[in-house]
C-alpha cells in the first residue's frame, strides 16, 4: 500500500487523493499562497515514512495534512508494511540504501529499534526534536544510550476486558469485582457454551491478557516492576502464567483456540458473537466497532481480590529517522511536528485510544470507560521489564519465541521463567 498526500494552498487547505499506479493514491502538491516559499524554515522537498499496519493509517493520513498545513511544500509518501516481516524488510531496505525517511519502530520494548540504533540506522534526534510535551514514562520507549532515537505517541496502549453488555445481561453475568469471581464467571460461560475468552494462539496476543491477568492476580509485585525490585521471573510471574495455563486448558479459551492465528481472527470470534469476551489491547476498540459496528460492548479491568484495578501498559512508540536520509531537514520537521501538541492530540484522538495526557481527552466513550476501569492506578508492562533489564539483550527475543510453548506443553512455566530468569539482571 503507497499513498502520497500533497497539499494545494488557495483560500483554504484541500487534501486531495487521486488514484495513481500500484494501487495507491497520489495527489500533486501545489504551490503555497506566498508565491512559491518551500514553507517554514525553506523546507522542501520529499519524505517516505513507514508503518507497519493498517489500523494506524487513517491517523497518519490525517497527521500528514497536519504537517503540510505547516510544510506545503514537502511531499510525503508513505507505505503500510502489514503483509509481510515488518522488521526484516526495513532492515533489508536500509542495507540496500533504499530505506524510508521515517520509520515506525516498537522503541526500547523489543531489541529491534536498540539494533538498528547500534548499526547507525536511526538519527539522534537530542538536540533536533522538541520533547517538551511528551511524558517522561513516553520517552523511556524512545531513549537509549544517552540518546533519543524516535517519537512515542501519547496513547496509553493499555490492556482491557472487551465484553458484550447485551449478552451479559441475557444470561445475568455481572462485571466482576474480585478475582474469584472473574474465574467463577468464566465457568459459568463455558457451561451456557459459549467461549468465555477470545485469545489467539500468538506470543502477543497471549500476553496482552497475561499482563492484565498478572496485575489482578499481585498488584503489589506489579508495582514493584516500576523500579525493578520485582523480578520478571518472581513467583508472581510464574503462578499467573500457570493460572492462564490452566484456563486454556478449562477450555476457557475456546476448542479450537490454537488455530485462532492473528489478533484479526481474535476480534472476529468476538465481534460475531462467539465468545463473551476479549482481552487486548484497548487500541482494538476500533478494529471492534468497524468489524461489528452495531456490537454493544463495554470494557472493564480484571479486579484483585481485595478489588484493586490498575491498568498495565505504555506509551505508543512512533517514527525513528533514518540516519542516512537524503532529505534530513524535512524528515526532522516531520519529527518535530510529531512531538507536538498538535499532532499528539490528533493521534490519540483519531485511534480512540486511551489518553496518556491530561491535556488530551479521549475522544471516545469506550477510551473513557477503559481509563475510568483502572482506579487511577498504572503499571509497568511485564514485557517492557524484559527488553529494559536483559543482561544480554535476548530476554524479549527468548519471551517472543518461547511463550507459547508453555501453553503448548513443550516448557513448563517454571522452565521458561528459569531460561528468562537467566538472561536478566
Amino acid at each position: 500500500m503507497k499513498k502520497k498526500l500533497c497539499l494545494a494552498m488557495t483560500m483554504a487547505m484541500v487534501v486531495s487523493l487521486a488514484g495513481c499506479g500500484g494501487g495507491g493514491a497520489s495527489s500533486d502538491s501545489g504551490a503555497s499562497d506566498n508565491g512559491g516559499d518551500s514553507g517554514e524554515g525553506g523546507v522542501s522537498g520529499s519524505i517516505t515514512i513507514w508503518e507497519h499496519d493498517y489500523s494506524f493509517e487513517d491517523s497518519l493520513e490525517q497527521i500528514i495534512a497536519g504537517f503540510q498545513e505547516e510544510y506545503p511544500n514537502v511531499e510525503v509518501d508513505y507505505e503500510i508494511k502489514a503483509d509481510g516481516d515488518y522488521y526484516s524488510l526495513l532492515q533489508t531496505a536500509i542495507q540496500s540504501g533504499s530505506g524510508p525517511d521515517l520509520f515506525w519502530t516498537n522503541g526500547t520494548a523489543t531489541a529491534n529499534m536498540p539494533d538498528l540504533v547500534s548499526n547507525d540506522a536511526c538519527a539522534d534526534l537530542t538536540d533536533l526534536v522538541d520533547y517538551s510535551f511528551i511524558s517522561d514514562a513516553a520517552m523511556d520507549l524512545a531513549t537509549m544510550d544517552d540518546g533519543i532515537y524516535s517519537v512515542p505517541w501519547m496513547t496509553l496502549d493499555t490492556r482491557t476486558v472487551f465484553y458484550n453488555k447485551d449478552m451479559f445481561e441475557e444470561n445475568k453475568w455481572e462485571v466482576p469485582t474480585t478475582f474469584s469471581e472473574f474465574e467463577d464467571l468464566l465457568a459459568d460461560i463455558k457451561k451456557a457454551g459459549i467461549t468465555p475468552i477470545s485469545l489467539a494462539h500468538d506470543s502477543w496476543s497471549a500476553l496482552f491478557a497475561y499482563e492484565p491477568v498478572l496485575a489482578a492476580y499481585d498488584p503489589e509485585y506489579c508495582e514493584g516492576l516500576r523500579d525493578y525490585t520485582s523480578k520478571a521471573d518472581d513467583d508472581a510471574a510464574r503462578e499467573a502464567l500457570q493460572k492462564m495455563v490452566d484456563w486454556a486448558e478449562e477450555g476457557y479459551f475456546g476448542s479450537n483456540w490454537t488455530g485462532v492465528i492473528d489478533n484479526s481472527a481474535q476480534i472476529l470470534a468476538f465481534t460475531t458473537g462467539a465468545a463473551a469476551m476479549n482481552i487486548a489491547g484497548s487500541w482494538d476498540a476500533a478494529t471492534i466497532s468497524e468489524n461489528n459496528p452495531d456490537l454493544n460492548f463495554g470494557a472493564f479491568t480484571i479486579p484483585s481480590e481485595d478489588g484493586t484495578t490498575g491498568l498495565v501498559g505504555t506509551s505508543a512508540n512512533g517514527f525513528s529517522v533514518n540516519a542516512a536520509s537524503e532529505n534530513m531537514d524535512a524528515a526532522v520537521a516531520f519529527a518535530n511536528y510529531c512531538a507536538s501538541k498538535e499532532a499528539q492530540t490528533i493521534w490519540v484522538q483519531s485511534q480512540g485510544a486511551v489518553s496518556g495526557s491530561e491535556e488530551i481527552e479521549a475522544s471516545t466513550e469506550i477510551a473513557k470507560e477503559i481509563s475510568e476501569s483502572g482506579g487511577g492506578n498504572t503499571y509497568r508492562s511485564w514485557q517492557n521489564v524484559l527488553s529494559s533489564h536483559s543482561s544480554t539483550g535476548n530476554a524479549s527475543t527468548i519471551w517472543d519465541s518461547d511463550f507459547m510453548k508453555v501453553f503448548d506443553g513443550q516448557m513448563t512455566v517454571d522452565e521458561l521463567m528459569d531460561e528468562l530468569g537467566a538472561e536478566m539482571e
